[in-house]
């Protein structure tokens, strides 16, 4: 198992760019999507 303050290159699987950044990548079996901070502010 990894340790507090190890490092490492994960792979990195870009699913969708928009304007250039990627928007919704996927990690270790994770999804990640960005969210701007005023995505949801109503």
């Amino acid at each position: 198992m990894r340790q507090k303050g190890d490092k490492y290159r994960p792979i990195v699987h870009i699913l969708k760019t928009k304007k250039g950044v990627p928007t919704v990548i996927y990690v270790s079996g994770r999804r990640y999507s960005l969210q701007h901070p005023d995505q949801f502010k109503r």
